[in-house]
């Protein structure tokens, strides 16, 4: 690009052909435009032009000065199309960046704008802007205005989304090339050979690769999937350490965690501590009676504030190592320089504590998602503390077993004194029915007539997570409670140990050996979901071999 200073282009608006005059003005230029495609400025002539405008060469000049005047007014009229029919449109849609951005996409690549024809065109007056002040002018303009409109979505975004770390200008610079190699292939190629919607799919990725879940879903490609629809992992993803890592940060930092119950933290100063996927978690009700959420980490050093699972605090939060205290609220009371403990998304729904580590933006609701549609019986109250083991195994694993379980009266047909004896305790006849559903990415809830279940798996290490029960009971007597969550266990597969065991074979048969997953028909559809719902917030899973690993 030329490093001369560029003149103020005056507003541009697309030319309305209204009248004859302006409607033959309109043909010539299309006609121009078609000529700049074909044989590019140099070679482009009025001659040229005008057949194949299908008009007398005199009728150029009542309209253009000469063959320089023509050329500078088809660039002028494509530059404000582009205006009108992308820049405006989008800009008026920023208090909405998502919906602006997926528009922005939908209109730079939509054939109107970024036909083969006109993208060579621009591509030729760019080539054609070192010697040429009104080209470079025009051009340049074109692009720094859409270059400014990107940044400021992104940054929108960024906000919106709660996430400083990230770099407007890096992130707009990536999806602007995005964009311009995929114009770049356009000029190219002829519209029948052109596919839109894969490269709109492509653009789409690399934004859901920065801001997960705040893009809409879109299928994969029919060659990734499997005849029943459920997508191919390769065999790689389940023992990556990068992907682990893109994991924790991409799937896991944003969605709700689950981290226990109200009533585990009844009195002010009482307090529970959690490892999440991806943070170690401290949940304390304050004194004024309000239950709060902090990284359970010092501010001093990155170290674990309180090791315990649960306890009772005197009135603050402290470190002995480095003499500092915080109060039940987060605030540093004592420690110079030391900063207020970090405070973690939180949501009360049901007794239920729901964590994550994005916090909200002062004054909003957070959302609930999928918990939103659980049944939270009145009364239900916890069964203790979670029950943890450690499987070496994928996490991905253990959800898709969870999946494989179609029918929801599957595990309702046990027979056997188990199931006798549970009927006989929750005064059940006949066929045990409950309820199951999968809340993404990592919970599966089993609700019966005794309370409620909810297994979490989360990532430990690559090929290894930790599974935790949380179980929950309405019965009136404790000890019932406690049989029957017992027997209920028994007769769930979820959590079974061969069940685990089975998991684990297969992770050595993928990790180890290298068997791919058979793509049978039986493949459930739930399955195929979560892993399409994976691709699409990490698509380095599309990838045939890992990316970047040791």
């Amino acid at each position: 690009m030329s490093s001369r200073k560029k003149k103020a282009a005056p507003a541009l608006k697309v030319p309305r052909a209204r009248s004859a005059p302006s409607r033959q003005r309109q043909r010539l230029i299309d006609a121009c435009i078609s000529a700049l495609h074909m044989f590019g400025p140099s070679r482009t002539t009025v001659e040229k032009v005008v057949a194949i405008a299908k008009m007398s060469p005199g009728i150029v000049r009542f309209y253009f000065d000469s063959k320089a005047a023509m050329l500078v007014a088809s660039l002028q009229f494509l530059a404000a199309e582009f205006e009108e029919r992308l820049l405006v449109p989008v800009a008026r849609l920023k208090s909405n960046p998502v919906q602006a951005l997926d528009l922005m996409v939908d209109l730079y690549l939509d054939p109107e704008i970024a036909s083969s024809r006109k993208v060579s065109v621009w591509y030729s007056f760019w080539g054609e802007a070192s010697s040429r002040q009104e080209y470079y002018d025009i051009c340049g303009q074109k692009d720094e205005s859409f270059a400014a409109l990107v940044r400021d979505l992104i940054e929108r975004l960024i906000i919106e989304t709660r996430q400083p770390q990230l770099d407007p200008d890096g992130i707009a610079l990536g999806l602007i090339g995005v964009l311009e190699m995929l114009w770049q292939n356009f000029a190219f190629q002829s519209e029948e050979n052109i596919d839109r919607p894969a490269a709109k799919r492509r653009c789409m990725a690399y934004l859901r690769s920065i801001f997960p879940g705040q893009f809409a879903s879109s299928p994969l490609h029919a060659a990734d999937t499997g005849p029943a629809g459920a997508t191919r992992l390769p065999a790689w993803v389940y023992d990556s350490p990068r992907l682990h890592a893109a994991e924790r940060e991409t799937v896991f930092q944003s969605s709700w965690q689950l981290a226990g119950h109200e009533l585990q933290i009844a009195r002010p100063g009482d307090f529970l501590t959690i490892d999440t996927a991806v943070e170690r978690a401290l949940l304390v009700r304050d004194t004024t009676g309000a239950v709060r959420a902090f990284r359970n980490s010092c501010s001093e050093l990155p170290h674990v504030l309180l090791a315990a699972a649960g306890g009772h605090l005197d009135g603050a939060i402290a470190c002995e190592f480095h003499g500092l205290k915080f109060a039940l609220d987060g605030r540093r009371l004592l420690g110079a320089g030391a900063a207020d403990l970090i405070g973690l998304d939180l949501l009360l729904l049901g007794g239920l504590i729901l964590i994550r580590s994005l916090q909200p933006l002062s004054g909003t609701i957070p959302d609930p998602g999928a918990w939103a549609a659980i049944h939270l019986p009145d009364g239900m109250r916890p069964l203790g503390a979670p029950r943890e083991v450690a499987i070496a195994a994928d996490w991905k694993l253990i959800v898709e077993q969870w999946l494989r379980q179609t029918n929801p009266q599957r595990e309702s047909a046990a027979s056997g004194w188990a199931a006798r004896l549970y009927r006989q305790l929750v005064g059940v006849s006949g066929t045990l029915r409950w309820k199951r559903q999968f809340i993404w990415p990592n919970h599966w809830v089993e609700s019966r007539a005794d309370g409620l279940s909810i297994l979490q798996v989360a990532p430990s290490a690559p090929g290894r997570c930790v599974l935790r029960r949380f179980d929950y009971t309405v019965c009136a007597d404790e000890r019932a409670g406690r049989v029957a969550a017992h027997l209920a266990a028994r007769l769930s597969l979820s959590s079974r140990r061969a069940t685990l065991a089975l998991a684990e074979s297969a992770q050595n048969g993928i990790a180890v050996l290298g068997y791919e997953s058979a793509q049978g028909a039986s493949m459930p559809q739930e399955i195929g979901a979560f892993r399409r719902q994976l691709a699409e917030a990490l698509p380095a899973l599309a990838f045939e071999g890992p990316r970047g690993d040791s």
